[in-house]
């Protein structure tokens, strides 16, 4: 039993950890410790990675955080039987002989309607009708009457900037007071305008016309006499403040021989839209610098329409002033009334008139 003892004793002696060593002075001995495990050396990283802020939930963000896609395009799938057209596509088409339709608030000119001009190139037929009255003391008719029936003008655009025209062409009747009337032709003039500048973002515009007047007309009603005229001229165009517009035709023409009366012109027109509605102001001057010799006495002349070819015109002025209308069933059919009265004292064998208008535009 003794020995059972001494067994037991010794393994609960083997299971209790030895109490620390304690040095004489009551201090606890140091333990030897273990030598420290050396650290592994640092790896350099082949570059060195930035630290990015993340963007806290609802903070603003940066104009530099946010990506550009505006280069890149939308998906787009093609339609069954889609083929990609082979001409690249404008944001415009023009048809052939199309009128130049990005000055569609322009309105032409309609008292002296064979020389003053639209700045624009256009394809139209413009069927006029005049009607003349004058004064007692006009020479020649009296106070009779002239009227111009049914003269076509034929405009052909053959580009937005380039256009063809016969201005003058129709019957005229002249009526004397207390005598017969006379019918003729009138003299046929042809021409070409081109639009030098063609500002749309400003709608401003600048052309040159040459035309030609054939001495193609009936002699009695004071046509067909001489070489003709050339006319050379500029014409100018601008929209300005809210919905006006302003036209302008100057130049010369030239009497080709001394049967005819040449004469610098100048003329002017401001209207204001109302929708389809147009009224306008016009004024006219012919400064006749040539002299003729088709009538060696006369002292007068007939403005634009007629060219008496008179011999003492030399220095002589000739104004009108005309007030109108204009009203736009839409951008192809046009109908305009003017009333042109005389401002200078010097009675001319036009005195007043009402001009009517009906416009076919392609």
């Amino acid at each position: 039993m003794n020995a059972s003892i001494l067994i037991l004793g010794a393994m609960m002696c083997a299971q209790v950890p030895a109490a620390p060593s304690v040095s004489p002075s009551g201090a606890p001995a140091s333990i030897p410790s273990l030598p420290a495990a050396s650290a592994p050396a640092p790896v350099t990283p082949a570059t060195t990675a930035v630290p990015v802020a993340a963007t806290p939930v609802g903070g603003l963000i940066a104009p530099e955080d946010v990506q550009d896609n505006s280069g890149i395009a939308p998906a787009f799938t093609p339609p069954v039987g889609y083929a990609p057209p082979t001409y690249p596509i404008t944001q415009e088409t023009r048809g052939l002989f199309e009128s130049d339709h990005a000055f569609d608030g322009f309105v032409e000119p309609l008292s002296n309607p064979i020389q003053s001009k639209d700045p624009r190139a256009l394809t139209e037929i413009r069927f006029l009708t005049m009607f003349d009255w004058s004064r007692p003391s006009t020479p020649v008719i009296g106070g009779g009457t002239i009227q111009v029936y049914a003269p076509a003008q034929f405009r052909l655009a053959l580009n937005e900037r380039f256009e063809l025209f016969i201005d003058k062409f129709g019957l005229v009747r002249v009526s004397p007071k207390g005598a017969s009337s006379i019918f003729g032709l009138a003299n046929i003039m042809a021409g070409a305008k081109y639009v030098f500048i063609r500002d749309v973002e400003n709608q401003f515009l600048f052309s040159g016309a040459v035309q030609y007047e054939a001495p193609t007309g009936y002699p009695k009603i004071f046509e067909g006499h001489g070489n003709g005229l050339l006319g050379v001229y500029g014409i100018i165009g601008k929209e300005f403040w809210d919905n006006w517009h302003f036209v302008s035709t100057f130049g010369q023409n030239i009497a080709l021989s001394n049967s005819n009366s040449g004469y610098f012109m100048a003329t002017a027109h401001i209207d204001r839209r109302f929708g389809k509605f147009i009224p306008f102001y016009e004024a006219n001057w012919f400064y006749y610098n040539q002299t003729g010799r088709n009538v060696p006495g006369a002292g007068f002349e007939g403005g634009g329409w007629i060219n008496v070819g008179a011999g003492k015109v030399m220095g002589m002025n000739f104004v009108t002033n005309a007030v109108g209308f204009n009203y736009e069933f839409n951008q192809h059919v046009i109908f305009g009334i003017a009333y042109e009265y005389q401002l200078s004292t010097r009675t001319m064998l036009t005195g007043n008139m009402i001009n009517l208008q009906l416009i076919f535009r392609y």
